[in-house]
């Protein structure tokens, strides 16, 4: 006997309804792990990414200073060579300048330049011609000029002179 026009239908647990939410927050969750994976991943590919730059970071910075060690070295030589090449145009100037003072009728044989001394070794007609000409200029510049005369068989003198400038450093 039937009490109902209808036929009876089948329950289920869950209705059509709660089966689309339910299939709506599985879908949810699936795209939020799979964000989760793909930020974990990236993560991962920063950090090794990170580690890299670093490690390069550390070497650009040694091959740096390795290049300003390299640079201060090279800039001292400059100095250096800028101080020599100065010196030797100090001294062609002071030599150029010794050669112009001596005057002709004295004869040079060898002359020695040292820092604070200059001693010449020549010959001179005589005694006086040496003191006019050479040694009063010498004694303009030096600080100290002396002068010792060994007389040569042909009646000429050869002299040694020796002047000094003071020590600027004492």
């Amino acid at each position: 006997m039937n009490y109902s026009f209808t036929q009876p239908g089948k329950k289920t647990f869950f209705k059509k309804v709660s089966r689309i939410w339910w299939g709506y927050i599985f879908l949810t969750l699936f795209v939020f792990a799979g964000f989760v994976a793909i930020l974990k991943v990236q993560g991962y590919f920063m950090q090794k990414n990170t580690q890299l730059a670093s490690q390069m970071q550390r070497t650009l910075l040694e091959e740096i200073k390795e290049l300003q060690e390299h640079l201060i070295v090279e800039q001292e030589k400059v100095q250096f060579i800028e101080y020599v090449s100065h010196q030797n145009i100090l001294l062609k100037e002071s030599i150029e300048n010794l050669f112009d003072l001596i005057p002709e009728q004295i004869t040079l044989n060898k002359i020695q330049m040292e820092q604070y001394q200059l001693t010449l070794y020549g010959t001179t007609p005589s005694k006086q011609i040496y003191t006019f000409l050479l040694e009063v200029p010498l004694r303009s510049i030096f600080h100290q000029s002396r002068a010792d005369f060994y007389m040569l068989p042909n009646g000429w003198y050869n002299f040694v002179s020796v002047s000094k400038l003071e020590d600027i450093e004492q």
